[in-house]
């Protein structure tokens, strides 16, 4: 529908989020408990990427949208192997903590913060002992999502923005131009709204909802959000995996850890 107004689709979706969706989740199903903080962090961020276009802060949106998008790519990935998923990122975390603790000893504060360095050293260990490394690991870093799901657009999308959450001359020239007469500066982002932000908002949203609702009990917003994907253009099928390994076997150790 050509003439379809964003602003009805994100009603349309945001309708779709009731008051006791959480009955739709199932506490056995991994995927699904993760999926649920995956998602609302996409549905989160849209609401900063919308507070700031009414606040005429467009420009700041940026870091939000990109926020959205990793998010959502990575709640895809937790559609097919969410009880491998908490395994990694908790192997992430192991990692991390790591990292900490020795800047805390570099820095000869360890003493100082003893409660929450116990609390690292204990994490470290639970983590060594009860999960065994993952061949997937490499998926926690959203390139290799992109990659391994042929997301070239929203490759270019996250490239895109990235140049506006890090410093960059293209997003330092969002404040000043040459025109080849003088040299102007402003106060104010020169280009406003570099991203409409409707229409972003719906499009990762939507996306977003689409791979919620395959672990969602009864995927109850199949109906719906094949309607809004006829009248905006948008994918009605979630992206396949296309590469050589099967995210959908599991490991032969099953998951081991918690959510």
């Amino acid at each position: 529908m050509a003439d379809a107004d964003p602003s009805d689709g994100l009603l349309r979706l945001e309708n779709l989020i009731t008051n006791d969706l959480h009955t739709r989740i199932d506490p056995t199903n991994r995927a699904s408990m993760i999926g649920w903080g995956l998602f609302f962090t996409v549905a989160h961020q849209v609401r900063a990427v919308l507070g700031l276009h009414t606040a005429g802060a467009c420009r700041a949106a940026a870091p939000n949208r990109r926020s959205a998008l990793e998010h959502a790519i990575t709640l895809r990935w937790c559609v097919d192997q969410g009880d491998r998923m908490g395994d990694i990122y908790n192997r992430k975390l192991h990692n991390d903590q790591i990292q900490l603790a020795k800047a805390l000893r570099a820095d000869g504060t360890a003493d100082r913060y003893k409660d929450a360095y116990q609390v690292m050293a204990d994490t470290v260990k639970t983590v060594k002992e009860s999960i065994a490394p993952d061949p997937n690991e490499r998926l926690a870093k959203i390139e290799h999502l992109m990659q391994g799901y042929g997301l070239d657009r929203e490759r270019t999308f996250y490239q895109v923005d990235s140049r506006f959450v890090h410093p960059t001359l293209t997003g330092a020239q969002m404040f000043f131009k040459d025109d080849g007469e003088a040299f102007h500066v402003s106060q104010m982002p020169i280009h406003e709204e570099i991203v409409a932000c409707h229409l972003y908002s719906l499009w990762i949203l939507h996306a977003a909802m689409l791979a919620f609702n395959e672990v969602l009990i009864g995927k109850p917003w199949t109906a719906e959000l094949e309607k809004i994907a006829k009248d905006f253009g948008f994918m009605t099928m979630l992206p396949q995996w296309q590469e050589p390994e099967d995210l959908r076997t599991v490991s032969k150790d099953g998951p081991r850890g918690t959510v």
